[in-house]
């Protein structure tokens, strides 16, 4: 029982953080979103320029603040875009518990609690984790799709031996709403194109590993001998989940035309992604290059050793994908890239607690 309360905590912490902020002043940004969202005609006619959320990130918005309008007292308005905020709550307390879901089937629970732990402790998340934006739910639909393609290269290949038809069938409808999940990412917020790569990155490592391993078949049986169906039944998950991401996110997006959004929140913006300046950025920055290294290792070796995609890969390239922008700092917000992150922190401070344990052994010796 106190480990449940104790792990209930932990992943509720980025929500009391968030929660926090609620009452703070919205921002001329948040201000016009949410009058933008409860009077869709008016946002019709911006300038192409400020294109940036899609429909279904208004709609999510929208959904909070159900059946009012837009006052023209200035105390209104900001209650108004405080109950819109609860949106923003509620996102932050679902991606803390997918964030939970997708550690905990790639490393297990204590790393998928440090992970939500170091996630709540992000600027993105305990600064400006109250900001009304449209990075929220895209980001939860696209880390919902990591979890869904975890639990295809996890869970249903254990029926496979007793039951390929069935193996077969749940892994096709797993991958099919891992595709569904990148569309509505995308369709929230067009910019997250990273999630559509997910897929493909994968799709060349596994044809990379099979290449080599077709070749070392074809120099020792000939042509004859080549494993031709093995190789096709390894591809073609992967290849059809390419291909239904993309004309997922095409139909989608079609039906869920982009509209006029907000200029860049500059309260959500300022924020960088690591927490604290100096000595403390520094330790968090070392963390981070532990944890990548250690995770390019491990899944590394283990790949190489099994020859078949595991739910650590998957994590891996996700996070790997989701990381890109913060190198070049473009001004994009944080958001999106705090579960990357928290990924790798948590795999950082598990090599150190590891390493510390190990040397308490065998300084006990």
């Amino acid at each position: 029982m106190a480990a449940f309360c104790c792990s209930a905590l932990v992943l509720l912490l980025p929500t009391l953080l968030v929660g926090l902020s609620l009452g703070d002043a919205p921002g001329p940004a948040e201000l016009a979103r949410v009058e933008r969202a409860l009077s869709p005609e008016a946002a019709d006619g911006a300038p192409p320029p400020q294109r940036r959320e899609g429909l279904l990130a208004r709609q999510f918005l929208r959904a909070a603040i159900a059946g009012e309008t837009w006052p023209d007292d200035a105390t209104a308005q900001r209650d108004l875009v405080v109950r819109a905020r609860i949106a923003q709550v509620a996102a932050v307390t679902a991606l803390s518990l997918v964030l939970y879901l997708a550690v905990l089937l790639a490393r297990g629970r204590l790393q998928a609690l440090l992970a939500c732990a170091l996630f709540a402790a992000l600027p993105p998340i305990a600064s400006t984790g109250h900001v009304l934006r449209p990075e929220a739910p895209a980001l939860l639909f696209a880390l919902l799709s990591a979890v869904l393609l975890e639990s295809a290269v996890t869970v249903a290949p254990r029926h496979r031996a007793r039951r390929p038809r069935r193996s077969a069938l749940l892994v096709t409808a797993t991958m099919g709403c891992a595709a569904l999940c990148a569309a509505f990412a995308c369709a929230a917020l067009p910019s997250i194109g990273e999630v559509l790569l997910v897929p493909v990155v994968l799709l060349l490592v596994v044809s990379t590993q099979l290449g080599v391993r077709a070749v070392r078949s074809l120099r020792r049986r000939g042509l004859d001998g080549a494993p031709v169906r093995a190789l096709n039944r390894r591809l073609l998950p992967w290849l059809g989940l390419v291909l239904a991401s993309s004309l997922l996110t095409v139909v989608v997006m079609n039906g869920t035309a982009a509209v006029a959004a907000e200029h860049v929140v500059a309260a959500a913006r300022d924020q960088g992604l690591l927490v604290g300046a100096g000595f403390a950025r520094l330790v968090a920055s070392a963390l981070a290059a532990v944890g990548l290294g250690v995770a390019v290792a491990r899944v590394g070796l283990r790949f190489g050793r099994r020859g078949r995609v595991g739910a650590d890969l998957v994590l891996f390239v996700w996070c790997a994908l989701f990381l890109v922008p913060a190198l070049r700092e473009d001004g994009r917000d944080a958001l999106p890239m705090a579960p990357a992150m928290a990924v790798l922190l948590s795999e950082g401070l598990r090599a150190l607690l590891v390493g510390a344990l190990l040397l308490r052994r065998r300084w006990r010796r």
